[in-house]
């Protein structure tokens, strides 16, 4: 398995979901199970954001989940300037998330990890 964006110092979710897959693979032909059970614990433990790490995820409301950032022609036009008066719409599943889960916390990857914090974040 070969993925590095950057010879190395980050890794991204789709090399997690990667080695996920072969153990899964591995396990389906082997009955065991053990390596699947080791690449999702370490998903949990460097991928996956705790709840500290998702500080203002109790203050998110469906009604009014983002402010629009109109699209910029260059980069240099970034971090563009929000604009809370342009209507984003609804969140149709964070109500339904909340009372299944009965969390208002995210259980998903981070897209893109620095893994020796060789970019400081």
């Amino acid at each position: 398995m070969v993925e590095a964006p950057d010879y190395g110092h980050e890794i991204t979710s789709e090399t997690y979901s990667y080695w996920m897959w072969l153990e899964a693979a591995y396990g389906r032909f082997t009955k065991d199970w053990k390596p699947l059970a080791k690449a999702w614990e370490s998903a949990e433990a460097y991928m996956i954001p705790t709840p500290e790490d998702q500080p203002t995820a109790g203050a998110y409301t469906d009604g009014h989940p983002a402010v629009y950032a109109g699209e910029q022609d260059q980069p240099s036009g970034y971090p563009a300037q929000l604009d809370p008066n342009v209507r984003t719409g609804l969140d149709p599943l964070a109500k339904e998330l909340k009372a299944t889960y009965q969390t208002p916390f995210i259980y998903g990857m981070h897209w893109i990890i620095d893994v020796d914090n060789w970019y400081g974040f």
